[in-house]
């Protein structure tokens, strides 16, 4: 017995520099990042530092970081690049209970921002209703910026893949697999774990091109729309970034990508056919993607309006190649 409380303690790693409180926050606004924290250009970290604290070129603002998994590797490298405060990593492993969840919470209200690190976003959408997710919530309320990179980016849309049913069944959501059985039972989601109003009507997807996930992208919005996961909407998007690239949103809805090396940028991807499915029957679904490529570029995310043209992709599992053309490059 006490094996296992202790391997399902909740590590509170030492905070790297001094909390400072922050007297006025610059935000809210959200930082999704297509890979791992470790992948993120430094910009992103740069652009999180002005959002929380302004112009001044001083160490300012808290940074939290959530993880199920691992250790506090994400300290270092954010509090060099960002030059905040103070950054502290809190781990939360899987077994832990409702009430060691809920502890958190009061480490997450003293946060000018919450960055969800990878792993497995099974682990933190077991989180929602709880009282760390409603501190999470405040930050953002309050003028901070949440966002978080794979998994953490992954839990950030109206519906999130979750994979909840592919851990059940020890099985991956690829792209070959999802568009030759859209409706296979590996893929399962959640809905209302948060609602951030640039990411309405939206799903994220992570690692977009060096995983080749379009395809599965395309899916998971034949899953919603055929599904009914948002009643009333007749217009949903994905919203896809590379590995190595980062989105990040300012008050007002307005974005901006920021690439790192060999990062491609974001990918808006627009379903508004109705669909439907049926059960070992592979996909034939058409959508209109924007590239966001370049680093700096703009686009609206709340409107769902950029400046890169738009272009038609048919995603067919039941052809080779199964795209009508590359859905990477306009």
């Amino acid at each position: 017995m006490l094996a296992f409380t202790l391997a399902c303690a909740i590590t509170f790693f030492p905070r790297l520099g001094t909390y400072v409180p922050t007297p006025h926050l610059h935000g809210p606004g959200l930082l999704l990042d297509g890979g791992g924290g470790e992948e993120a250009p430094d910009s992103s970290l740069v652009w999180l530092h002005r959002r929380i604290a302004g112009e001044t070129k001083t160490r300012a603002g808290n940074v939290v970081v959530l993880r199920a998994y691992d250790n506090n590797y994400y300290d270092k490298p954010f509090y060099r690049a960002g030059n905040f405060a103070s950054v502290q990593t809190v781990l939360v492993p899987p077994c832990a209970s409702r009430d060691q969840v809920d502890s958190v919470a009061k480490v997450v209200d003293k946060a000018d921002a919450v960055f969800f690190s990878g792993g497995d976003q099974a682990n933190y959408v077991a989180w929602k209703g709880s009282q760390l997710i409603a501190a999470v919530k405040r930050v953002y309320a309050r003028g901070g910026v949440v966002g978080g990179g794979s998994a953490g980016l992954a839990i950030q849309g109206a519906v999130v893949y979750d994979s909840v049913a592919g851990d059940r069944l020890n099985a991956v959501t690829h792209t070959a697999d999802a568009v030759n059985n859209p409706l296979e039972p590996r893929i399962s989601f959640t809905t209302g774990l948060f609602a951030w109003p640039a990411l309405a009507d939206t799903i994220t997807d992570t690692h977009l091109v060096v995983r080749d996930r379009f395809g599965r992208t395309v899916v998971f919005l034949a899953r919603i729309l055929n599904d009914g996961l948002l009643p009333g909407a007749t217009t949903i998007y994905a919203l896809g970034i590379d590995q190595a690239s980062s989105v990040v949103v300012d008050p007002d809805g307005t974005a901006a990508v920021l690439n790192g090396k060999g990062g491609r940028g974001a990918y808006l991807i627009r379903a508004v056919a109705p669909v439907r499915l049926r059960a070992g029957a592979p996909l034939n679904y058409t959508v209109s993607v924007s590239h966001i490529a370049t680093t700096g570029e703009r686009f609206d995310l709340l409107r769902k309006q950029t400046p890169s043209p738009w272009y038609d992709v048919t995603v067919n599992g039941s052809h080779t190649p199964i795209y009508s053309r590359d859905p990477y490059s306009p």
